[in-house]
């Protein structure tokens, strides 16, 4: 006896199950959900979906979600003026500012620097590209030019 397998046809998206596979892949806002299915489902369907998920508690609080990213751009070395905008894209209230970390990460920058480069004017201009504040960089050059 053989068998014939028909392929098997694909049920078109919803606006709640693209919502669950935008969670099920990390972590989303509220706002960063309603403007991703917002560009494919009616207004009607997002707004279902949203209120589903928030029913069921698939979103993480908008200030744990804040700190969760945060964390993970604080490891990336990201400034905190960079982590401020990022979260506020996504709809995310900001977080605290660390004075102790932000040195932190700008002096590892720039030690993975400091090798190749020797003009502290270039450093100074490449921690200031990458959004740390003017204070965070005279104390790391202070203390590069005390190495």
């Amino acid at each position: 006896m053989t068998m014939t397998t028909e392929p098997r046809k694909k049920r078109p998206w919803t606006a709640y199950n693209k919502a669950m596979d935008y969670l099920a892949r990390r972590d989303h806002s509220e706002k960063e959900l309603r403007e991703k299915l917002g560009e494919r489902f009616p207004i009607e369907q997002v707004e279902e979906a949203l209120e589903k998920i928030k029913e069921r508690g698939w979103l993480i609080p908008p200030e744990e979600l804040s700190e969760k990213v945060a964390l993970s751009l604080h490891r990336k070395h990201k400034s905190h003026f960079y982590i401020l905008n990022f979260l506020r894209k996504k709809g995310l209230p900001p977080v605290e500012k660390s004075e102790d970390l932000e040195l932190e990460k700008a002096q590892h920058i720039l030690q993975s620097k400091v090798k190749k480069e020797g003009d502290l004017q270039h450093l100074r201009s490449l921690l200031l590209n990458r959004g740390f504040d003017t204070d965070t960089i005279r104390k790391v050059i202070h203390e590069v030019r005390r190495d």
